[in-house]
């Protein structure tokens, strides 16, 4: 029963991580349309689009923040296996719990302070320069996206422990 209810919830966090990772490229692709279009703006018109500066600069933290548990989930970070290229499959394993128990601190961590960053941000009314755009919600955007990857570090770290997990 219990190794059911924790296949859901890896299913369930997979899927979730997915649809963070579609709604970054979503993003991406809204901000490659804007620059262009504000590139041909400037050259053809004389005008661009006003604050695609500012656009790109909180799309792109949002769209970071939405790819990292895809990323982490497909093992998309960098690994040096110049040291572990020769030890045995139980070193590795513990050594990549190990990695996994240091990034779900680290994600937490992550999560917490910047959800106080947040918070400050929207207490003293942070926002960008032409457009007026809060900054908080890019806050609560990164803060959503290192929960789940928090989460993604305990499924993993409790598969792994259960031997479910074999690469």
């Amino acid at each position: 029963m219990t190794i059911l209810m924790a296949q859901v919830v890896s299913r369930a966090l997979r899927r979730l991580s997915q649809i963070f990772a579609l709604a970054g490229g979503l993003i991406m692709l809204t901000l490659a349309i804007i620059t262009v279009a504000s590139i041909l703006g400037r050259t053809f018109f004389g005008h661009s689009i006003e604050g695609n500066y500012e656009l790109t600069e909180v799309g792109l933290a949002i769209a970071v923040f939405l790819f990292l548990p895809e990323c982490y989930l497909r093992r998309g970070h960098v690994i040096v296996d110049l040291f572990t290229s020769g030890c045995r499959p139980a070193t590795i394993r513990l050594l990549d719990n190990v990695g996994h128990f240091l990034f779900t601190f680290a994600t937490a961590v992550f999560a917490y302070r910047m959800t106080l960053s947040g918070i400050e941000s929207k207490d003293y009314y942070e926002q960008t320069m032409i457009l007026a755009l809060p900054i908080w919600w890019v806050y609560v955007v990164g803060v959503i996206s290192f929960s789940l990857c928090a989460l993604c570090g305990v499924t993993q770290l409790l598969s792994r422990d259960s031997g479910e997990y074999d690469e």
